[in-house]
Protein backbone atom coordinates (compact mmCIF):
# COMPACT_ATOMS: atom_id res chain seq x y z
CA UNK A 1 0.00 0.00 0.00
CA UNK A 2 0.79 3.34 -0.50
CA UNK A 3 -0.78 6.68 0.02
CA UNK A 4 0.44 9.85 -0.60
CA UNK A 5 -0.70 13.64 -0.01
CA UNK A 6 1.36 16.42 -1.86
CA UNK A 7 -1.32 19.02 -2.44
CA UNK A 8 -0.43 21.91 0.16
CA UNK A 9 -4.32 22.18 1.59
CA UNK A 10 -5.20 18.62 1.52
CA UNK A 11 -2.24 17.67 3.68
CA UNK A 12 -3.02 20.26 6.24
CA UNK A 13 -6.09 18.84 6.62
CA UNK A 14 -5.43 15.29 6.81
CA UNK A 15 -2.97 16.06 9.30
CA UNK A 16 -5.38 18.44 11.55
CA UNK A 17 -7.89 15.73 10.81
CA UNK A 18 -5.55 12.62 12.37
CA UNK A 19 -4.79 14.64 15.22
CA UNK A 20 -7.77 15.35 17.10
CA UNK A 21 -8.76 11.80 17.04
CA UNK A 22 -7.33 10.97 20.18
CA UNK A 23 -9.77 13.07 21.67
CA UNK A 24 -12.71 10.24 20.82
CA UNK A 25 -10.37 7.25 21.83
CA UNK A 26 -7.08 6.08 22.14
CA UNK A 27 -6.92 3.64 19.58
CA UNK A 28 -8.45 3.39 16.06
CA UNK A 29 -8.55 1.32 13.21
CA UNK A 30 -7.74 2.80 9.79
CA UNK A 31 -9.66 0.28 7.10
CA UNK A 32 -7.65 1.54 3.53
CA UNK A 33 -9.90 -0.05 1.23
CA UNK A 34 -8.83 0.00 -2.78
CA UNK A 35 -11.83 2.70 -3.52
CA UNK A 36 -11.46 4.49 -0.18
CA UNK A 37 -10.11 4.96 3.15
CA UNK A 38 -12.55 4.88 5.94
CA UNK A 39 -12.59 5.06 9.66
CA UNK A 40 -14.95 4.70 12.74
CA UNK A 41 -14.83 5.11 16.32
CA UNK A 42 -16.71 6.10 19.80
CA UNK A 43 -15.56 8.03 22.63
CA UNK A 44 -15.58 6.01 25.65
CA UNK A 45 -18.73 7.26 27.47
CA UNK A 46 -20.44 5.73 24.38
CA UNK A 47 -22.08 9.75 23.61
CA UNK A 48 -20.58 10.81 20.25
CA UNK A 49 -19.64 8.45 17.04
CA UNK A 50 -17.50 9.69 14.65
CA UNK A 51 -16.86 8.07 10.65
CA UNK A 52 -14.14 9.07 8.53
CA UNK A 53 -14.92 9.07 4.80
CA UNK A 54 -11.72 9.66 2.35
CA UNK A 55 -12.31 8.45 -1.23
CA UNK A 56 -9.04 7.31 -3.31
CA UNK A 57 -9.64 9.91 -5.70
CA UNK A 58 -8.89 12.90 -3.22
CA UNK A 59 -5.21 11.69 -2.38
CA UNK A 60 -2.94 12.44 -5.01
CA UNK A 61 -1.66 8.79 -5.31
CA UNK A 62 -3.55 5.77 -3.84
CA UNK A 63 -2.18 2.50 -4.61
CA UNK A 64 -4.13 -0.29 -2.42
CA UNK A 65 -5.62 -3.47 -4.07
CA UNK A 66 -6.76 -5.46 -0.61
CA UNK A 67 -8.24 -3.83 2.14
CA UNK A 68 -5.98 -3.72 5.00
CA UNK A 69 -7.36 -2.74 8.54
CA UNK A 70 -4.68 -0.98 10.58
CA UNK A 71 -5.02 -0.56 14.38
CA UNK A 72 -3.11 2.49 15.74
CA UNK A 73 -2.41 4.56 18.90
CA UNK A 74 -4.03 8.03 18.27
CA UNK A 75 -1.61 9.57 20.68
CA UNK A 76 1.27 8.21 19.30
CA UNK A 77 -0.39 9.41 15.74
CA UNK A 78 -0.91 12.61 16.94
CA UNK A 79 2.49 13.16 18.33
CA UNK A 80 3.68 11.78 15.11
CA UNK A 81 1.71 14.31 13.24
CA UNK A 82 2.69 17.43 15.14
CA UNK A 83 6.32 16.93 13.92
CA UNK A 84 4.93 17.94 9.94
CA UNK A 85 6.29 20.75 9.07
CA UNK A 86 3.46 22.65 6.50
CA UNK A 87 5.59 22.46 3.35
CA UNK A 88 6.55 18.61 3.71
CA UNK A 89 4.03 16.13 1.85
CA UNK A 90 3.16 12.86 3.28
CA UNK A 91 3.50 9.33 2.11
CA UNK A 92 1.88 6.56 4.11
CA UNK A 93 3.22 2.85 3.67
CA UNK A 94 2.28 -0.72 4.42
CA UNK A 95 3.60 -4.02 3.23
CA UNK A 96 2.55 -7.77 3.94
CA UNK A 97 6.08 -8.32 4.02
CA UNK A 98 5.80 -6.43 7.49
CA UNK A 99 2.52 -6.35 8.75
CA UNK A 100 3.16 -5.28 12.10
CA UNK A 101 4.60 -1.73 11.31
CA UNK A 102 2.68 1.49 9.40
CA UNK A 103 5.15 3.79 7.40
CA UNK A 104 4.87 7.30 7.43
CA UNK A 105 6.92 9.78 5.60
CA UNK A 106 7.50 13.70 5.70
CA UNK A 107 9.23 14.74 2.60
CA UNK A 108 10.09 18.01 1.33
CA UNK A 109 11.89 19.87 -1.65
CA UNK A 110 12.77 22.85 0.55
CA UNK A 111 14.95 24.01 3.77
CA UNK A 112 13.06 20.79 6.08
CA UNK A 113 14.71 17.98 6.90
CA UNK A 114 12.43 14.97 5.80
CA UNK A 115 11.52 12.58 8.55
CA UNK A 116 10.46 8.75 8.76
CA UNK A 117 8.27 7.17 11.11
CA UNK A 118 7.50 3.55 12.06
CA UNK A 119 4.20 3.29 14.07
CA UNK A 120 3.67 -0.35 15.69
CA UNK A 121 0.63 -1.61 14.80
CA UNK A 122 -2.57 -3.19 17.16
CA UNK A 123 -5.08 -5.52 17.01
CA UNK A 124 -8.52 -4.16 17.75
CA UNK A 125 -11.45 -6.41 17.67
CA UNK A 126 -14.33 -3.84 16.82
CA UNK A 127 -17.65 -4.41 15.05
CA UNK A 128 -18.97 -1.35 12.80
CA UNK A 129 -21.72 -0.20 13.84
CA UNK A 130 -24.77 0.39 10.94
CA UNK A 131 -25.71 4.18 11.64
CA UNK A 132 -29.63 4.96 10.06
CA UNK A 133 -30.31 7.43 7.89
CA UNK A 134 -32.42 9.95 9.70
CA UNK A 135 -35.20 12.69 8.18
CA UNK A 136 -33.73 15.73 10.29
CA UNK A 137 -36.39 18.39 10.88
CA UNK A 138 -33.80 20.79 11.48
CA UNK A 139 -30.26 21.88 8.64
CA UNK A 140 -27.70 24.52 9.15
CA UNK A 141 -23.96 25.56 8.34
CA UNK A 142 -21.87 28.56 9.54
CA UNK A 143 -18.09 28.90 9.23
CA UNK A 144 -16.87 26.24 11.35
CA UNK A 145 -14.39 28.73 13.28
CA UNK A 146 -17.19 30.97 14.06
CA UNK A 147 -19.36 28.27 15.69
CA UNK A 148 -16.15 26.82 17.09
CA UNK A 149 -15.02 30.52 19.07
CA UNK A 150 -19.22 30.56 20.27
CA UNK A 151 -18.97 27.01 21.55
CA UNK A 152 -15.64 27.86 23.64
CA UNK A 153 -17.06 31.00 25.36
CA UNK A 154 -20.87 29.02 25.97
CA UNK A 155 -18.39 26.22 27.62
CA UNK A 156 -17.62 28.88 30.04
CA UNK A 157 -20.93 29.49 31.15
CA UNK A 158 -22.39 26.00 31.69
CA UNK A 159 -21.92 22.36 31.11
CA UNK A 160 -25.04 22.21 28.57
CA UNK A 161 -25.86 23.67 25.21
CA UNK A 162 -29.34 24.63 24.15
CA UNK A 163 -30.34 24.69 20.49
CA UNK A 164 -33.54 26.57 20.07
CA UNK A 165 -34.62 26.60 16.72
CA UNK A 166 -37.44 27.75 14.23
CA UNK A 167 -38.11 29.74 11.16
CA UNK A 168 -37.40 33.56 12.94
CA UNK A 169 -33.94 32.48 14.73
CA UNK A 170 -31.58 30.05 15.92
CA UNK A 171 -30.25 30.59 19.57
CA UNK A 172 -27.72 29.05 21.65
CA UNK A 173 -27.57 28.78 25.58
CA UNK A 174 -25.71 27.84 28.37
CA UNK A 175 -26.90 28.35 31.73
CA UNK A 176 -25.76 27.51 35.30
CA UNK A 177 -26.52 28.07 38.91
CA UNK A 178 -22.79 29.49 39.78
CA UNK A 179 -21.98 31.29 36.58
CA UNK A 180 -25.57 32.87 35.27
CA UNK A 181 -26.31 32.19 31.40
CA UNK A 182 -25.00 33.20 27.93
CA UNK A 183 -26.59 33.27 24.79
CA UNK A 184 -25.91 34.07 21.21
CA UNK A 185 -28.49 34.75 18.37
CA UNK A 186 -27.32 33.60 15.29
CA UNK A 187 -28.58 35.66 12.50
CA UNK A 188 -30.53 33.33 10.13
CA UNK A 189 -29.20 35.67 6.98
CA UNK A 190 -25.32 35.26 8.48
CA UNK A 191 -26.05 31.47 7.99
CA UNK A 192 -24.76 29.61 4.64
CA UNK A 193 -27.48 27.40 4.95
CA UNK A 194 -30.79 27.13 6.85
CA UNK A 195 -33.57 25.06 6.60
CA UNK A 196 -36.57 24.37 9.10
CA UNK A 197 -39.49 22.25 8.83
CA UNK A 198 -42.78 24.71 8.45
CA UNK A 199 -44.08 25.23 11.65
CA UNK A 200 -41.35 24.11 13.67
CA UNK A 201 -40.00 25.03 17.10
CA UNK A 202 -37.05 22.72 18.67
CA UNK A 203 -35.37 22.94 22.27
CA UNK A 204 -32.79 20.42 22.06
CA UNK A 205 -29.58 19.76 24.62
CA UNK A 206 -26.08 18.51 23.77
CA UNK A 207 -23.08 18.29 26.42
CA UNK A 208 -20.73 21.33 25.69
CA UNK A 209 -17.44 19.36 26.24
CA UNK A 210 -18.42 17.00 23.40
CA UNK A 211 -19.45 19.89 21.30
CA UNK A 212 -16.12 21.44 22.27
CA UNK A 213 -14.19 18.13 20.73
CA UNK A 214 -16.09 18.07 17.67
CA UNK A 215 -15.04 22.05 17.20
CA UNK A 216 -11.78 20.90 17.23
CA UNK A 217 -11.59 19.59 13.73
CA UNK A 218 -12.76 23.03 12.92
CA UNK A 219 -9.36 23.53 10.83
CA UNK A 220 -10.21 20.41 8.49
CA UNK A 221 -13.12 22.88 6.82
CA UNK A 222 -14.30 26.12 6.46
CA UNK A 223 -17.62 25.31 7.22
CA UNK A 224 -18.86 23.35 9.69
CA UNK A 225 -22.92 21.36 8.71
CA UNK A 226 -25.53 20.77 11.54
CA UNK A 227 -28.72 18.67 11.57
CA UNK A 228 -30.70 18.17 14.61
CA UNK A 229 -33.99 16.25 15.50
CA UNK A 230 -35.90 15.37 19.05
CA UNK A 231 -35.03 12.64 20.66
CA UNK A 232 -31.72 11.69 17.96
CA UNK A 233 -28.44 12.52 17.72
CA UNK A 234 -27.32 16.15 16.19
CA UNK A 235 -25.06 15.26 13.08
CA UNK A 236 -22.22 17.13 12.12
CA UNK A 237 -20.00 17.30 9.12
CA UNK A 238 -16.88 18.47 7.62
CA UNK A 239 -15.91 18.11 3.89
CA UNK A 240 -12.00 18.11 3.30
CA UNK A 241 -13.30 20.18 0.31
CA UNK A 242 -16.33 21.89 -1.04
CA UNK A 243 -18.83 20.28 -2.58
CA UNK A 244 -19.77 21.33 -6.43
CA UNK A 245 -22.90 22.24 -7.00
CA UNK A 246 -23.69 18.72 -8.54
CA UNK A 247 -22.08 16.55 -6.44
CA UNK A 248 -22.83 14.62 -3.37
CA UNK A 249 -22.04 15.37 -0.27
CA UNK A 250 -21.58 10.95 0.13
CA UNK A 251 -18.91 11.57 -2.68
CA UNK A 252 -16.97 14.08 -0.55
CA UNK A 253 -13.76 13.30 1.68
CA UNK A 254 -15.00 14.38 4.99
CA UNK A 255 -15.75 13.43 8.89
CA UNK A 256 -19.40 13.05 10.07
CA UNK A 257 -20.07 12.95 14.17
CA UNK A 258 -23.00 12.12 15.87
CA UNK A 259 -23.59 13.46 19.47
CA UNK A 260 -26.26 11.88 21.99
CA UNK A 261 -28.88 14.80 23.00
CA UNK A 262 -29.06 15.36 26.72
CA UNK A 263 -32.40 13.71 28.17
CA UNK A 264 -34.22 15.06 31.25
CA UNK A 265 -32.88 12.23 33.55
CA UNK A 266 -29.69 13.59 32.42
CA UNK A 267 -26.91 14.49 35.36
Amino acid sequence: MRVVITNKDKAKAFTSLFQNMKLFCEHINLMFEPTRLYAQGMDSSHISVFEVFIPSAWFDEYVQEETSVLGLSTHLLFRILNTREENQQIIIEYSDADTDKLFLHFISSKASFDKHFELPLIELESEMMQIPSVDYQAEFSLASSNFAGIVGQLKQFGADLLIRCNEEELRLTAKSNESGNMSVVVPIDDLTLFAINEGETLNISFSLSHLHNICAFHKVSDSINIKVSENYPLKTTYLLEPAGEEEEEETKARIVIFLAPRMENDE
